[in-house]
Formats: structure tokens, C-alpha cells, sequence
């Protein structure tokens, strides 16, 4: 039998040719004439099981309340259709309404931003006195181990990392805010310290040699590599860990200051293209 053929239940040649292939599987895959593809069924009361947990202790009105007011709703808006939460269609609709002049849409959309802006104020202004507390308490106790000669805590964030603006009530962190990343950024900081060790090497092993010395180009590109290595990890710290580098080269090839980062994408661009037209038969 050819394979355009097909072959019924008995295994008679039908006279249609049956091609196979995506949504038309082999005659054995086929659901058989009289029989169901689902045997089992559905299970009972499975189209109308809620999906949200209604059970003891479980808060399941106000889940559900969530659920109606974050559902997506299309509405017109001019020419234009769009999609949105639904209580953000309500809040619109009242916004309409109270810009039309409906004096109880006014009043009520007066009330709840006023509500809202106390509410934001209080908490902002709760977490402003919590954190400059917590500023207060662990530099006390970072001072006092200082002066007792201890090793001073560490505390997570670090107080100094709080960044307080008493004219806005912001508070932004401006360092790690877990051990793993505490860990991480000792790892780095330890690794630009020995890079301005390794700057401070070769730049006196550069300087002292004559300028025909076959080793003074080494000692240049070494340190290009460690002044590199230096401004990438401090290019990406935060402003307060930031520091100067030392013995910092001027000479082409060199790094710059907030700029290494960018340097590095770049060189990495060039050398992905360089690679790319490599392999496409082409000199490098």
C-alpha cells in the first residue's frame, strides 16, 4: 500500500488519500468510530471547582474581591480600544463623572485621594523615624566596639548604606541588603585591592626599566589589565564604596574612570564581529 493510501477499521484501502502529518496522525493514533477519546470523562463538579481556596481560616471573600477587581476589562476611549484593571475602569469612570460634574462622584473621588495621600504620608513618615532609629542605635554600637578595640558589627544594611532625605521622607539604601550580597561585595572590594597592589607593581616595575627593555611593554599591558580590572569593580559599587585609584595610566590602551564598563561591552562587540566574520571564512 502506498503511503498516500489509507486503510478503514477492517483494514480495507480507502479510496481518499490520507496524508500524515500535523493534526492528521497514523490510522493506529486515530480516535476509533463509536468510541470516546476522553473514556474517563470529566470529573464531577470539575467546571465548576473554584480556584481560589475557600477553606477554614482561608480569607476566600476577599480573594475573590482581588480577583474582580485586578480583572482585565476592555473599554472604548475615543477611537481607541483598551484594556484595563477593572477598579482602575471604576476609578476612571468616576474621574468622567466627577469632571462632568456629578457633585457625589466629586466629592467621593475627593475623599479617597485625600485618604490615600494621609495614609501614604503616615507610613512614609512611620519608616522615615523606624530607619533614622536604626541609623542612630547601630552607629552608636559600631563607635562604642571602635573604642573598645573590637571588631565592630556588621550590621545588615549597614547604617551608612540608609540614606535618609528629611526634606522628602525617602529612604534609599545604597548597599547590600543580605548576607550573600554583603558577601559578594566583600569578594569584589577585595578584588580591587589587589588590583591597585598589582597598579602599584607594575607601574614601578614600567618606570624603572630603560624604554628598550624588552620587558617594559609586559609591565605596560599588566598594568592596563589591573587598572582595568580596578575601574569595573568600582565603576559598578555603590558611590559610597567608591575610591581613587592610584598610579593610574594616561597611555593609549588604558581604562578610564566610569567608563571601563562601557570600554568592555564594546571590546566585546568588536570581538564577537571579529569571530563571527572569522567564521564565515574571512581573516580575523
Amino acid at each position: 500500500m502506498s503511503a498516500a493510501e489509507d486503510q478503514d477499521d477492517k483494514g480495507e484501502v480507502l479510496p481518499v488519500p490520507y496524508k500524515v502529518g500535523y493534526g492528521r496522525p497514523p490510522t493506529e493514533h486515530r480516535f476509533r468510530k463509536g468510541y470516546s477519546g476522553n473514556p474517563r470523562g470529566r470529573p464531577r463538579g470539575a467546571r465548576n471547582k473554584p480556584k481560589i481556596d475557600t477553606g477554614i481560616g482561608m480569607r476566600g471573600a476577599e480573594a475573590y474581591l482581588r480577583a474582580e477587581a485586578y480583572r482585565m476589562v476592555t473599554l472604548r476611549e475615543g477611537d481607541n480600544v483598551i484594556e484595563l484593571p477593572a477598579i482602575q475602569a471604576v476609578f476612571r469612570a468616576m474621574g468622567v463623572a466627577a469632571m462632568k460634574g456629578n457633585r457625589f462622584a466629586q466629592r467621593t473621588l475627593a475623599d479617597m485621594i485625600t485618604r490615600v495621600e494621609h495614609e501614604d504620608f503616615t507610613s512614609r513618615l512611620d519608616a522615615f523615624g523606624k530607619w533614622a532609629e536604626y541609623k542612630h542605635e547601630w552607629g552608636e554600637a559600631i563607635e562604642r566596639a571602635k573604642l573598645a578595640g573590637r571588631e565592630p558589627p556588621r550590621p545588615i544594611p549597614h547604617p551608612d548604606d540608609v540614606l535618609l532625605d528629611p526634606n522628602t521622607g525617602d529612604v534609599k539604601f545604597a548597599g547590600p541588603l543580605t548576607k550573600k550580597a554583603r558577601d559578594r561585595l566583600d569578594h569584589a572590594l577585595a578584588r580591587r585591592a589587589e588590583a591597585q597592589d598589582n597598579v602599584n607593581y607594575y607601574a614601578d616595575q614600567y618606570r624603572t626599566l630603560p624604554d628598550d627593555h624588552p620587558l617594559r611593554p609586559r609591565y605596560l599591558d599588566e598594568w592596563h589589565w589591573e587598572q582595568r580590572m580596578f575601574d569595573i569593580i568600582n565603576d559598578t559599587v555603590s558611590e559610597r564604596y567608591k575610591i581613587k585609584l592610584e598610579n593610574r595610566s594616561y597611555k593609549e590602551g588604558a581604562s578610564r574612570s566610569g567608563k571601563a564598563l562601557d570600554e568592555l561591552r564594546a571590546s566585546r562587540r568588536l570581538r564577537d564581529e571579529s569571530a563571527e566574520y572569522g567564521t564565515k571564512g574571512g581573516s580575523r
